[in-house]
């Protein structure tokens, strides 16, 4: 065995091992978590591949590794939006990339049925569909995206890593699928990525992992205004900053403008984003402009819609009055926030 490939897997394996250590110390387990820990397990049998792959264990390490594409996909979602929720149709697409390889392996081992371009190309194929999704997942809201180091992340961490998974499978698979060099080659990189994961996630890893009580937490029922979350002590200029911004929201209805920027709310108070940006998440706990916004805007038309008054108005008019682009996107909002549809709202309050 090569010996730069096995110090490479070695350093590599040890990065794995010390992020499974700093996921078992974290105390809340979600999605998000179970996922990351899934990843790790199946990076594990990417870098045990050229050791097994002889042995009785690679009917477990195969499934392991061609696992990475999607798990990472799933985790870069889970981590960069904050209304996440694994659905089945998510894990029936990693399911494919992870069962039908296997298995048009076993029918043409066993039974001579060649199957390759049905049951192995065309979950290849599916494999870099998943690694574009993580792409759009890590560019999507990025500009709403509230949390520094959340945002650096987007850009230092999974975008590298989406590309270096995108290369290496199209190197890999496409072209160069029988280089011995290649395959050793490959891990060179896996550990010195995966140490910068575990210093990302042992600087940040109070503002990624724990989501901050906001916007999502807050019952917009009432008029009062969320109660701030748990956050760093914010700068002198902080509370006079957060006076000033909930005096656009609150007296001059900023959020009814339709399509507004945290540049252009930034503009307006003649602050740059950055700054506007820690006011909000470290001194109002939100985590998402666009979820800063909706509050505003979800309680401006919850008061309506279940005014009796305001009865004959159109759902679409409150919804666009209130500064949402669409309906479809009022009621998804609306209906994270109170479990049924604007239409639904207001009818049981009719009733009341």
């Amino acid at each position: 065995m090569d010996t730069l490939l096995t110090a490479a897997v070695a350093f590599a394996l040890s990065q794995v091992v010390l992020s499974g250590l700093l996921l078992l110390s974290h105390n809340r387990w979600a999605v998000q978590e179970c996922l990351y820990g899934l990843l790790l397990l199946a990076i594990s049998g990417y870098l045990l591949w050229p050791f097994t792959h002889d042995t009785p264990l690679k009917v477990w390490i195969v499934p392991l590794q061609t696992a990475v594409p999607g798990l990472f996909w799933l985790f870069s979602a889970s981590l960069f939006d904050d209304h996440f929720r694994l659905k089945r149709w998510q894990v029936g697409l990693v399911a494919i990339t992870v069962v039908c390889p296997s298995l048009g392996q076993l029918l043409l081992r066993r039974y001579g049925v060649d199957l390759q371009l049905l049951l192995i190309e065309l979950p290849q194929l599916l494999e870099f569909v998943l690694l574009g999704l993580t792409l759009l997942v890590v560019a999507r809201h990025w500009h709403v995206d509230l949390i520094e180091p959340r945002r650096q992340l987007r850009i230092w961490f999974c975008t590298l890593n989406g590309c270096y998974i995108l290369v290496l499978i199209f190197l890999r698979e496409v072209v160069f699928p029988d280089n011995e060099r290649l395959s050793s080659l490959q891990y060179l990189p896996v550990g010195g990525i995966l140490l910068a994961t575990n210093a990302l996630l042992l600087r940040y890893k109070n503002a990624i992992w724990i989501p901050a009580p906001g916007a999502a937490q807050t019952d917009v029922r009432t008029p009062a205004l969320p109660v701030p979350a748990p956050a760093p002590e914010p700068e002198p200029e902080a509370p006079e900053l957060i006076d000033a911004l909930l005096r656009l929201v609150e007296d001059e209805a900023v959020y009814r403008e339709m399509g507004l920027t945290i540049g252009q709310l930034a503009a307006r108070m003649n602050l740059p984003e950055y700054r506007l940006r820690r006011a909000i998440n470290a001194g109002l706990g939100y985590r998402n402009f666009n979820d800063f916004l909706n509050h505003y805007r979800i309680r401006e038309a919850s008061r309506r819609l279940g005014d009796p008054d305001q009865g004959d108005i159109p759902v679409l008019t409150i919804a666009l009055d209130t500064g949402f682009r669409s309906l479809s996107s009022f009621n998804k909002a609306f209906k994270q926030t109170f479990k049924e549809t604007p239409s639904a709202y207001r009818r049981s309050h009719a009733r009341a």
